[in-house]
């Protein structure tokens, strides 16, 4: 399986969106929301596959929105990186993706269980 990492858990949220339920686990109190990325992977299109995603500002649960994807939003993948531990849509990834979503303008971090194929391809 690809993009594997472990991370201590520590605070589990639940959050529906379209009908999915999504759980996180959050990182240790020192994750922080500040991550490098750039942007590497060529990854585009309507690639969210839930409505009302978070985009973030750091890979992980507690780290602020910055704005929501639709499924109808155009996206440009940057590239991934570990964070949180996130399950939805039957899936279960400690990956989140840095994109930026054409449509609204916004860039930020989404967990990979959101996102069509698990995310982007190409590490941060």
């Amino acid at each position: 399986m690809r993009k594997i990492s472990s991370i201590g858990a520590a605070v589990v949220l639940t959050v529906a969106a379209a009908g999915a339920v999504v759980a996180g686990t959050a990182g240790p109190a020192s994750a922080g929301c500040s991550h490098s990325h750039s942007n590497v992977d060529g990854k585009f299109g309507q690639l969210f596959n839930a409505t009302n995603v978070n985009i973030r500002t750091g890979p992980h649960t507690t780290c602020a929105s910055l704005g929501y994807g639709q499924l109808s939003h155009t996206v440009d993948f940057h590239c991934f990186a570990s964070g949180d531990r996130v399950s939805a849509n039957g899936h279960t990834t400690y990956t989140w993706t840095y994109l930026r979503d054409v449509t609204t303008g916004v860039s930020g971090w989404v967990a990979d269980a959101l996102l069509d194929n698990l995310g982007g391809n190409v590490a941060c």
